[in-house]
């Protein structure tokens, strides 16, 4: 990937970036930038966290999960949201709402064979 093309992609990024996570994490607003990309590190390695959408090329290598963190790394806002408010992804959400739909209507459908199973009424 090209410098010009991880200009574009920036440019076209909607994501969040550093400020965003430490709010939501309630970081103390006196620790470095260094600081909290650390303990973002730590977060993607260790618990979890999502790893940066954007790519990070240092020294034309590129870097992906928790080395990908860095001080200019964007984030996708619903993936961070996510892990902040129940460190489930919404991939996991979306599955789990359709698995609990076919399993009422499941339920549904067998309790209406169960009523009707004497024949209308």
């Amino acid at each position: 990937m090209s410098v010009h093309q991880l200009l574009e992609a920036r440019r076209a990024d909607q994501g969040v970036g550093l400020v965003y996570i430490a709010r939501r994490a309630k970081l103390p607003a006196e620790l470095t930038t260094g600081a909290i990309v650390k303990r973002i590190r730590k977060w993607v390695a260790k618990a979890k966290f999502p790893p940066p959408v954007t790519p990070r090329i240092y020294r034309g290598e590129l870097l992906d999960g928790a080395d990908a963190v860095w001080v200019h790394a964007r984030w996708d806002k619903a993936h961070v949201d996510a892990w902040f408010d129940n460190r489930t992804p919404p991939e996991l959400r979306v599955v789990d709402d359709g698995y609990l739909r076919s399993h009422v209507a499941g339920l549904l459908d067998s309790r209406a064979e169960a009523m009707f199973a004497g024949g209308a009424r």
